[in-house]
């Protein structure tokens, strides 16, 4: 079976966008360099601010999103992917406004939670104040009944303060410490696993520092775009 391309809706952040192709490159079973999937990636930083388009404290994103998922389109994608988690919640616009799939960050989180941790109840969300206020992953761990874990206000202010400075290139120990130290007080709390609900979280990696199980929805986003590649399901 021929594989089939991928349209990339990126540049929500680029660092995110990078990692996620990465992704897709070390999960794919390649004996050469022709082996890998095609991918046209749209990263694109100019689309308004997310989480501001969300919280309609600044322009909205919806265009810039559509337009992007229309240039991937008419590139040749098969099936569009977005990297950022918040901007999900435009995902019946990008759906109407396309003829291909799209395959949903949230929906691909959701599969892994049922299949790798089906006896959890208790699930961890750190994510920016836009994917909060949207209830994407809250809305979709309650209808299977699950029980999220949210942040406090305090948290989720120390959080936005750290994707500030990761967004700004500081990858530094500090801010692993803070997203761990975040980490833990969900854990506190009771969640079993935490959801990494931004993309760049992952960026200071602290999957390798954590002894609660992660969900990084950018890897298992990756995980999924690469089988629907490969395999066309």
């Amino acid at each position: 079976m021929s594989q089939k391309t991928v349209g990339v809706i990126g540049g929500l952040g680029p660092m995110a966008t990078v990692t996620f192709m990465n992704s897709v490159l070390r999960l794919t079973p390649a004996d050469s360099d022709r082996d890998h999937l095609h991918m046209i990636v749209d990263c694109n930083p100019k689309v308004p601010d997310v989480n501001a388009s969300v919280l309609n404290i600044g322009p909205s994103a919806v265009a810039g999103l559509v337009e992007g998922a229309r240039r991937l389109e008419n590139a040749g994608a098969d099936f569009i992917v977005m990297v950022c988690n918040a901007a999900h919640v435009y995902e019946p616009e990008l759906r109407r406004s396309i003829s291909i799939p799209f395959v949903s960050m949230i929906e691909e989180t959701m599969v892994k939670i049922s299949s790798e941790f089906p006896r959890f109840e208790n699930i961890g969300l750190l994510a920016t104040n836009g994917c909060l206020q949207s209830d994407l992953y809250q809305k979709q761990l309650v209808g299977r009944g699950l029980r999220p874990v949210l942040q406090t206000a305090d948290e989720l202010a120390r959080l936005m303060r750290v994707l500030a400075r990761i967004r700004s290139g500081n990858l530094g120990e500090e801010q692993r410490n803070d997203i761990l130290a975040l980490i833990d007080a969900l854990v506190a709390r009771g969640a079993q696993t935490v959801i990494l609900g931004c993309t760049e979280i992952a960026l200071v990696d602290p999957v390798s520092g954590s002894d609660t199980p992660l969900i990084d929805p950018c890897a298992t986003l990756a995980e999924a775009t690469v089988k629907l590649g490969i395999n066309g399901n």
